[in-house]
């Protein structure tokens, strides 16, 4: 059996929803970078950044990494393929 042209729309809709809302997360979440004056690596450590500009360590909790991998698994069991 072929799937409809309706079912087919949205799953792919259901699909760019996600791809959009993991865009707009990692968005939220990427490492911050300092951009300033030029200075020494132990300045730069102090203040809690690395040599390369970028913060020292992960700017997500775990409780949200958690949180993140709960909603992508609930999504996985919602959306089992019908064919």
């Amino acid at each position: 059996m072929n799937q409809s042209l309706y079912l087919r729309l949205a799953v792919m809709f259901v699909r760019l929803d996600i791809k959009h809302e993991e865009a707009q997360w990692r968005k939220a979440h990427r490492r911050i970078r300092y951009v300033g004056d030029p200075m020494s690596e132990h300045l730069m450590r102090d203040i809690g950044f690395e040599k390369d500009g970028f913060s020292i360590g992960h700017t997500v909790a775990p409780q949200f990494k958690a949180q993140r991998e709960v909603a992508r698994m609930r999504r996985r069991l919602r959306l089992n393929p019908t064919t």
